[in-house]
Protein backbone atom coordinates (compact mmCIF):
# COMPACT_ATOMS: atom_id res chain seq x y z
CA UNK A 1 0.00 0.00 0.00
CA UNK A 2 1.37 3.37 -1.02
CA UNK A 3 1.62 6.25 1.40
CA UNK A 4 -0.31 9.45 0.81
CA UNK A 5 2.99 11.13 -0.01
CA UNK A 6 3.87 8.54 -2.65
CA UNK A 7 0.39 8.70 -4.19
CA UNK A 8 0.71 12.49 -4.35
CA UNK A 9 4.10 12.27 -6.01
CA UNK A 10 2.76 9.74 -8.52
CA UNK A 11 -0.16 12.00 -9.37
CA UNK A 12 2.05 15.06 -9.82
CA UNK A 13 4.58 13.16 -11.95
CA UNK A 14 1.79 12.20 -14.39
CA UNK A 15 0.93 15.84 -15.05
CA UNK A 16 2.67 17.97 -17.69
CA UNK A 17 5.57 20.15 -16.55
CA UNK A 18 3.69 23.38 -17.27
CA UNK A 19 0.57 22.50 -15.28
CA UNK A 20 -0.78 25.38 -13.17
CA UNK A 21 -0.68 25.03 -9.39
CA UNK A 22 -4.49 25.33 -9.29
CA UNK A 23 -4.79 22.20 -11.44
CA UNK A 24 -2.47 20.27 -9.16
CA UNK A 25 -4.47 21.32 -6.11
CA UNK A 26 -7.76 20.49 -7.82
CA UNK A 27 -6.55 17.01 -8.79
CA UNK A 28 -5.33 16.33 -5.24
CA UNK A 29 -8.63 17.56 -3.79
CA UNK A 30 -10.61 15.41 -6.21
CA UNK A 31 -8.48 12.34 -5.43
CA UNK A 32 -9.00 12.86 -1.69
CA UNK A 33 -12.78 13.17 -2.10
CA UNK A 34 -13.01 10.05 -4.26
CA UNK A 35 -10.94 8.05 -1.79
CA UNK A 36 -13.12 9.26 1.09
CA UNK A 37 -16.23 8.18 -0.81
CA UNK A 38 -14.76 4.75 -1.46
CA UNK A 39 -13.92 4.30 2.22
CA UNK A 40 -17.45 5.30 3.18
CA UNK A 41 -18.90 2.90 0.64
CA UNK A 42 -16.70 0.07 1.91
CA UNK A 43 -17.80 0.84 5.48
CA UNK A 44 -21.46 0.74 4.49
CA UNK A 45 -21.91 4.45 5.19
CA UNK A 46 -24.38 5.00 2.39
CA UNK A 47 -27.94 6.23 1.99
CA UNK A 48 -30.12 4.40 -0.53
CA UNK A 49 -31.10 6.53 -3.53
CA UNK A 50 -34.80 6.12 -2.75
CA UNK A 51 -34.27 7.58 0.71
CA UNK A 52 -32.32 10.52 -0.74
CA UNK A 53 -35.12 11.22 -3.21
CA UNK A 54 -37.75 11.10 -0.44
CA UNK A 55 -35.70 13.42 1.75
CA UNK A 56 -35.17 15.83 -1.14
CA UNK A 57 -38.87 15.83 -1.98
CA UNK A 58 -39.81 16.59 1.65
CA UNK A 59 -37.20 19.33 1.84
CA UNK A 60 -38.38 20.95 -1.40
CA UNK A 61 -41.97 20.91 -0.15
CA UNK A 62 -40.89 22.49 3.15
CA UNK A 63 -39.32 25.44 1.33
CA UNK A 64 -42.27 25.86 -1.00
CA UNK A 65 -40.81 24.35 -4.15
Amino acid sequence: MKTAKQETLDLVEQLPDDVPMETILYRLHLKAKVERGRRQLDAGEVIPQGQVMEDLERWLKSIGQ
